[in-house]
């Protein structure tokens, strides 16, 4: 049998919308999610990992993102003052 072909998601539930997405702004790539949708999470008053996970996807399948996503925490965070 033939693998299915890599589809991305497009599920209204994450939040993997933006076009165009530059390739280095993609910090998950499970779900397709960005540094500027984790920046305007932040933004927002979203300033946890388990919240960006549940509002994007990310951080929900293999995992790889996690520690990118800490890190960005941490820059947003000092840069709005949360």
């Amino acid at each position: 049998m033939d693998a299915a072909p890599y589809k991305i998601n497009t599920s209204p539930l994450y939040m993997n919308d933006i076009d165009p997405v530059k390739k280095q702004d993609v910090v998950c790539h499970c779900s397709g999610t960005t540094k500027g949708q984790i920046k305007e999470l932040v933004n927002n008053g979203i300033d946890n990992l388990d919240r960006i996970s549940r509002m994007t996807g990310a951080c929900s399948g293999c995992g790889a993102c996690d520690a990118s996503i800490l890190e960005l925490l941490a820059e947003y965070t000092a840069d709005y003052g949360v």
